[in-house]
């Protein structure tokens, strides 16, 4: 079983936002910023803009959902992982961009040095940045401080690709000496292209050129209070996935809105009929587990995900929890027709309560094919929660986990204190999407 590096796409696209300072140190540009001002502060200034530059520019490229940058990753959940970090280091640079600027007036004039944050600026250009810089400060912070609702926070998100534009030239008209030196000016305009051609393609073509599958609910299974087990049938071609696969779902009703929300796919039948599992955890879930009936048409996007037990060892342990068991059931249900005589795992199946356990019998009929799988029915009530230092030779084992954050951390956590070999650790995040 082959094992892919989650790390790649984390150390490129980091290089590649990184390599403006040496480009940057090898050009010694000039500044035109004058009052006598010291020069760790002028170049601190344009390092600060070039990498919130950079680090912008790179997190529309990381929104495109290619195959080849989840390859990368190991994963979309990892590749929304970095968009998020690299979203946060473009803002943190950015602001310290004009801060650095406006220490120039400190301690004589506070008052100038909190207006030069502004865009009150006599030049066009500078006010054109201030603009840009403070665009982005109100929309990502609508993303990580005010939690919109998903279709306000979709609709506000496309304003950054105007933001950036709008980043980039204050870049080219404010400082041109700056941009003397041949190498960052290829870097900019490659970044600036790379990232207008993203933005384009997710905001305005994707939904267009993006290739969906239609499908008809054909059979709702309400399963307890919370979880919903829905049935589709394809109305034309389905969709072909890998067991443990994901893809992106939106329900043409009267009652229910069409955002696309991640689900994997736990089933397929011979004729194309697949099954998703659903938990009412939100606004959209519940309004989907309240209001969708059969006969509803369903779009599809996708695969995505890297999450496959094969690229793990013989030996191995499933850890999953909540809606986080769907993988592994989309894994059982593959092993149920294609049982391995090599693979050993153990299964641990989380639960709050017994009776969330909606899919035990999924396991035991894995159990009774394939006498080397092994389920662990842990229900936290009498239990508690499980714990890596309890599965035997659990260092000696590949561990596959995806649950609720507050577990997957945990353990994680764990796999650190017993320092297990962080290329066996595979998870995937649902909390990005």
């Amino acid at each position: 079983m082959n094992k892919r590096s989650h790390y790649t796409g984390v150390y490129l696209f980091w290089a590649v936002a990184l390599l403006v300072i040496p480009i940057w140190w090898i050009s010694y540009p000039e500044s035109s910023v004058k009052h006598n001002f010291k020069s760790f502060h002028v170049y601190g200034s344009q390092i600060s803009a070039l990498l919130g530059f950079s680090f912008f520019a790179l997190s529309f490229v990381l929104s495109t959902r290619l195959n080849i940058i989840e390859d990368l990753f190991g994963g979309l959940d990892k590749v929304y992982h970095a968009h998020h970090s690299m979203a946060k280091m473009a803002l943190l640079f950015m602001v310290a961009h004009p801060l650095l600027l406006a220490l120039r007036w400190v301690p004589e004039d506070i008052s100038k040095a909190l207006w030069y944050l502004f865009p009150v600026h006599r030049r066009m250009e500078i006010n054109i940045g201030s603009w840009a810089m403070w665009g982005v400060v109100v929309l990502l912070f609508f993303t990580l401080v005010v939690r919109l609702r998903y279709h306000w926070w979709k609709y506000t998100h496309k304003f950054l690709g105007v933001f950036f534009i709008a980043a980039v030239v204050h870049i080219f008209l404010t400082d041109p000496t700056m941009l003397g030196n041949l190498g960052l000016k290829i870097y900019i305009w490659s970044l600036s292209i790379a990232a207008f051609i993203a933005w384009t393609y997710k905001t305005l073509l994707f939904n267009f050129v993006k290739k969906k599958f239609s499908y008809r609910v054909t059979q709702i299974n309400r399963l307890n209070e919370k979880v919903m087990e829905i049935e589709l049938s394809p109305l034309h071609e389905g969709v072909r996935f890998i067991p443990g696969q994901f893809c992106f779902f939106s329900f043409r009703s009267p009652a229910i809105s069409r955002e696309a929300h991640p689900y994997t796919i736990t089933q397929v039948k011979e004729n194309g009929t697949i099954f998703i599992m659903v938990k009412s955890l939100g606004d959209y879930t519940g309004r989907l587990y309240d209001k969708l009936r059969s006969g509803a048409v369903g779009l599809i996007e996708g695969p995505y995900g890297r999450f496959d037990y094969k690229n793990g060892s013989h030996r191995q342990v499933w850890i999953g929890g909540g809606v986080g068991i769907a993988p592994f059931i989309s894994w059982a249900n593959d092993l149920i027709k294609h049982p391995s005589n090599d693979l050993k795992v153990d299964i641990f199946y989380c639960v709050n309560h017994s009776s969330e356990a909606t899919h035990a019998s999924v396991f035991q009929e894995l159990q009774k094919v394939m006498p080397s799988a092994h389920l662990h029915l842990i229900i936290r009530d009498v239990q508690g929660f499980v714990k890596l230092s309890d599965v035997e030779d659990i260092a000696m084992k590949d561990i596959f986990i995806c649950g609720p954050s507050d577990m997957r951390k945990a353990l994680l956590l764990d796999s650190r204190k017993l320092n297990l070999n962080r290329n066996n650790i595979h998870y995937e995040d649902f909390d990005f999407f």
